[in-house]
Formats: structure tokens, sequence, C-alpha cells
């Protein structure tokens, strides 16, 4: 690994910053490291801004297809940004607001609709990531022991004091669980959150009982965006189906069979990892090929933009409707 640059690397104000509540600005450093799947130090650069159109370099590893931030911002740096920034400087909010707990209550409702028919109430659940605990209320609802992990202080505190729940407010790493193993683990847009993803798919397989199953769903780079618009810097590595899954067979886990090849997938504990798991050995060069034939101007002239500026514009409607009964 080479020596961490030289020079502060800052994200600055833009004039966005104006008129968008709760946009700061976060001073790093960063170092520059391999690709955190496969080890390989080549990449491509596939953008240079990010959606505030500040300063932000996404690469993509050329082995492997997993993108990264670079340079990649330090563990004390990660941790000072999500204790203290993270959530407003994206949600501009240090709590939730009714707009987040209704959308956490859907998403809730919906996974474990799912997820209940692989574990069955009663069974242990550890939620990464909590927010303000409408994944731990519902799944305490249905019968679940649950407990979860926030880094968040305000989002932690009133996940306790709305439901009722065991948070921890620390990264994943430096919780101590002692014996205790989990039947489900549940991650919903966190992974791309880490400078080290796949040493927490490791921890992740450690805290599960053999057979245990691990929900996790992250930001799909390969949908059909425009580059710009899916880089954030909280985001610090980008997924597809194809890494996320190869990433998960590498720390032990067996997909469960989907017919959705999204990010957002359902693994199964094995008791070894899988020596065959880079499977897609064209994926890398596919999904470089979508970022650089994607542009403003063709992304236009397609259907996709409407259809979610329309999902959007109805979903805000519904929660400024709940604001105002609430």
């Amino acid at each position: 690994m080479k020596a961490p640059l030289s020079v502060e690397y800052r994200l600055p104000m833009s004039f966005l910053h104006r008129i968008v509540p709760g946009y700061r600005p976060f001073r790093y450093v960063g170092e520059k490291v391999a690709c955190n799947l496969c080890g390989s130090r080549e990449y491509a650069v596939l953008g240079t801004r990010d959606r505030w159109l500040n300063p932000l370099t996404n690469v993509i590893c050329t082995k492997c297809g997993l993108i990264r931030v670079d340079p990649m911002p330090t563990d004390a740096e990660l941790d000072r940004y999500y204790t203290d920034h993270y959530r407003l400087h994206y949600q501009s909010t240090m709590e939730p607001t009714p707009k987040t707990i209704e959308r956490g209550k859907k998403g809730a409702e919906a996974r474990l609709a799912y997820l209940s028919g692989l574990v069955k109430p009663g069974g242990r659940v550890l939620d990464i990531g909590a927010g303000g605990g409408e994944f731990l209320a519902e799944a305490k609802r249905l019968g679940y022991e649950v407990e979860g992990v926030e880094p968040s202080v305000g989002f932690a505190r009133y996940a306790e004091r709305a439901y009722g729940v065991k948070v921890h407010i620390s990264p994943l790493n430096k919780i101590d669980f002692g014996d205790r193993k989990f039947d489900l683990i549940h991650s919903f847009h966190v992974f791309e959150h880490l400078r080290d993803p796949f040493a927490s798919m490791k921890l992740v397989h450690s805290l599960l009982v053999p057979g245990g199953y691990f929900f996790v769903a992250v930001p799909n780079m390969a949908e059909n965006r425009t580059p710009t618009g899916m880089f954030h810097f909280a985001h610090v590595h980008g997924f597809a189906y194809e890494s996320l899954r190869m990433m998960a067979e590498k720390a032990g886990f067996e997909w469960v069979q989907s017919e959705s090849l999204r990010a957002a997938q359902v693994f199964r504990r094995l008791e070894t990892p899988n020596p065959d798991w880079f499977r897609f050995p064209n994926h890398a060069a596919e999904l470089e090929k979508k970022f650089r034939e994607s542009g403003l101007l063709k992304h236009l002239l397609t259907a996709d933009p409407y259809r979610r500026a329309w999902r959007r514009l109805v979903r805000k409607l519904r929660e400024r409707k709940l604001q105002k009964t609430a």
C-alpha cells in the first residue's frame, strides 16, 4: 500500500449547499488502497465529480468490477464522518423525521414478509445500520429477539426510546458480542459505506449460526442512471449484483437463488468459503463499458429518469400528507 497522500483532499462547498438543506463539505486526507475484493491495484477512472458537482474520484477495479473512492478515507476519518456528519450531510437531520420513519417502516415490512419465511419468529436478529429502528421494531413485533448497530447517536437513541430495542452506538467491528450468534443478520444500504466491506462480511459470517442467513442490500451501480448521480462521498464502495455475490461467496456464503439479479440478495452461511468465487470474469469490462457509454443527454432520452421522477413525486406527496396528519 502506498503512503497516504500528503496533500489534503477537500470536498469544497458548491453553490448547491445554499439551496440544499443539510449539505456540508467534509475534509479528509485518505490514502491509496488496493481493491477490497480481489486485491488488484489496476483500475480505471469512472468519474471525477460527485452528485453535488464537487471533486470526487471514483475508480473501478478492472479485474473484478468493484468500484471505490480514490483516495480512500481512513478508518478514523470515516468514524468521524458517520458519528458527527453523515446524517446531517445526507438527510439534513440528526434524528429520524416522519418521512424517514414512514419509508423505513414500509421497507422493513416488505423485507420481513420475505425473510420470515427463511427464519421463523423467535430467532435472533441483528440489524447492521439500524437507523431509526424501524426494521428492529417490525421484527420485534413479529416475535424476533432483536438488537442493532448504528453509529449515529441521534438515530440510535431514537430507536431505543421509541421502540425499546437494544442498539450499539459503534462500528460493527468494535462491538463485543460475546458468544451470541444470530439466525439472521440484516444490512440495508450499509456495505457501500464501509472502507473494508470484505472484512465486515467475514465478521458477519462469524456472528451467524451454522446455516444462518445474511440479507444485504446496496445501491446497484449497474442500474441506468447518470454516473455523477451515483457518486457520493459516503459511498466509498460501489457494487453490482456480480461483485456483491462474489464478495459474499469469498467470505463464506452461498447465494440463495433469486429471480431478481439486483444488488440486494440473501446469502446462507457455509462452513468454508467457495474457492471458485471469481465467477464473473467479464463483469468489470461490462460495467466499465456501461459507464463509458452513459451520459446526461443519452440518459434523458430514455424513460428511466421520468419514471424515477414520477415515483419520487408520488412518494413526496404521500409523505407530505403524512406530515400534515401527524
